[in-house]
């Protein structure tokens, strides 16, 4: 019998849809049989928000993870020294970025000390981040920092649908300079290990050319010829089934078709466009390469619906369900 994994699940800033759609997503029994939910956050915007939502269920303030194994049918809550933060939805207040990167710091240590087996996080805003004077620009750095690693990537998973990200968060003048064999190489490493992970039988990675028409043999740029195939060349001697490169204008639709498991994308918006296009609900954010398992909604934190009660919670379910597996399969 698998044990039940405990997922802990960072509110975010919660003048946002956070509290929202835990409230909304939680009221679905089959979670609690999968795992046991802990959420780092503020009890009162739980209830603020969710305050005409049938069926919510109970809050209870505990201090540590294990605490919930004697309350399995509430949600436990963690709130820190966070107990009254000023909820006014939809308005970027600095305070909530202080106390939002708290609940992730708290949540980092006890993954770590496995007292969490994975972790689930709501969105916060880099604006926010940037104004309260926290020296990160998101969940992605924070997290390496945390955690002291240096090679971790960007991820989104949407059921069979995965594209790893070359590169994430910067210009992509930038991130075209920046590519080399050998950091390539480590991104299809870390794509492998997370498919590995999960136990996906065949595995199958197909490798996104840079340029248009994956370089047209060099007509339209020499970062396949020189890069690129090289890295593919070397991973495939190393028993790594990925293949390409491909153009970046029909790799997507053949992974959407079954060809592939896993997409690698050379950067940010070659792999997040075709993904939200087809899967913008289902999407998970995921961060490979770390020591512990984190994964995300696939949004912002949508201020301008915060308090309206039409948020959806749909990715911060497929959130928790990939933590799930990933806590099951993990080794």
């Amino acid at each position: 019998m698998i044990k039940k994994p405990i997922i802990g699940i960072t509110m975010g800033d919660i003048n946002g849809i956070g509290p929202e759609i835990i409230g909304k997503v939680l009221r679905r029994k089959e979670l609690f049989e999968l795992c046991f939910p802990v959420i780092l956050g503020n009890i009162n915007a739980y209830t603020y928000y969710n305050k005409n939502l049938p069926d919510l269920r109970e809050p209870i303030k505990i201090y540590s993870p294990e605490e919930i194994y004697r309350h399995p049918d509430k949600i436990g809550f963690i709130e820190l020294e966070y107990e009254q933060l000023h909820i006014h939805p939809g308005i970027l207040d600095p305070i909530n970025s202080t106390s939002a990167t708290a609940w992730i710091h708290q949540a980092v240590i006890w993954a770590l000390e496995k007292k969490l087996d994975a972790i689930v996080t709501c969105p916060i805003t880099k604006e926010g981040l940037a104004k309260a004077g926290i020296p990160f620009d998101g969940h992605t750095t924070m997290l390496a920092e945390w955690t002291n690693t240096k090679h971790y990537r960007m991820s989104l998973f949407a059921g069979e649908r995965r594209v790893v990200h070359h590169t994430a968060h910067m210009s992509l003048l930038n991130a075209i300079q920046s590519l080399n064999k050998n950091d390539l190489i480590k991104t299809i490493e870390i794509a492998h290990n997370a498919l590995t992970k999960i136990h996906i039988p065949e595995i199958k990675i197909g490798i996104a050319g840079l340029n248009p028409h994956a370089g047209e043999n060099g007509l339209f740029g020499n970062e396949e010829l020189e890069i690129i195939t090289p890295a593919i060349k070397e991973c495939n001697q190393n028993g790594i089934p990925c293949y390409g490169p491909y153009p970046p204008d029909t790799i997507f639709k053949r992974m959407f078709d079954g060809e592939f498991n896993m997409v690698i994308a050379m950067y940010h918006d070659q792999g997040h466009i075709p993904m939200k296009l087809i899967a913008m609900d289902e999407g998970v954010n995921v961060t490979l390469g770390l020591p512990i398992i984190r994964t995300s909604v696939d949004h912002g934190t949508a201020f301008d619906i915060a308090g309206k009660g039409i948020a959806r919670e749909h990715s911060l379910y497929n959130a928790i369900k990939l933590a799930i597996d990933f806590s099951t399969y993990k080794e």
